[in-house]
């Protein structure tokens, strides 16, 4: 093999000036002799190279049944979500006694501070900023007194507006603490 400076690699077929238009033939190749690799400069042994591409293990017997039964699975489970997309139920907790009581006491101040900007009990809830879904059951005896009903997963709980907040719920900081265990 004779030298060729990296300049003259970008055409190679192109004589370098200075030089004779005249061919040089090519030398003849045994399978021992070593060939210029693709990106010109390294050197592939031919027969190295044969030997090592008839060294190729068959494949596994075991491979072609296992990737076929990942796909089974993959393509069942993908199924699956698939078809229970739109169904998916969040969880929820059933709530304590005392988790029920605070949403009475939440209810009834909302009632409360209605009372206190229109001077009477509202007709109804929605006029307090309840919904009617909401849980909350309400019921108006004359302006100025009124009972509401709370009820959650069966526990129910009921607050008669005879008796004063502070003395059937307790301290405002005793029912907005959180994570109450009572």
């Amino acid at each position: 093999m004779a030298y060729q400076p990296l300049n003259d690699l970008i055409d190679p077929d192109v004589p370098a000036e200075g030089e004779g238009a005249t061919e040089q033939a090519a030398p003849e190749t045994g399978d021992d002799t070593p060939v210029i690799g693709e990106d010109g400069r390294a050197l592939v042994n031919l027969e190295i190279s044969e030997q090592l591409g008839r060294q190729h293990p068959a494949p596994k017997r075991w491979v072609k049944p296992a990737a076929i039964a990942l796909l089974v699975v993959a393509a069942g489970l993908t199924a699956w979500n698939l078809a229970h997309l739109g169904r998916v139920k969040p969880i929820v907790s059933k709530p304590t006694p005392f988790q029920v009581k605070q949403a009475l006491y939440l209810g009834a101040l909302k009632v409360e501070a209605f009372r206190k900007v229109h001077g009477a009990t509202p007709e109804s809830l929605t006029d307090a900023g309840i919904t009617d879904d909401s849980g909350y059951a309400y019921s108006r005896t004359d302006p100025g007194r009124y009972v509401l009903v709370f009820e959650a997963d069966g526990q129910r709980v009921e607050y008669d507006s005879v008796v004063e907040l502070e003395r059937y719920f307790g301290t405002p900081q005793q029912m907005l603490t959180m994570g109450g265990s009572r």
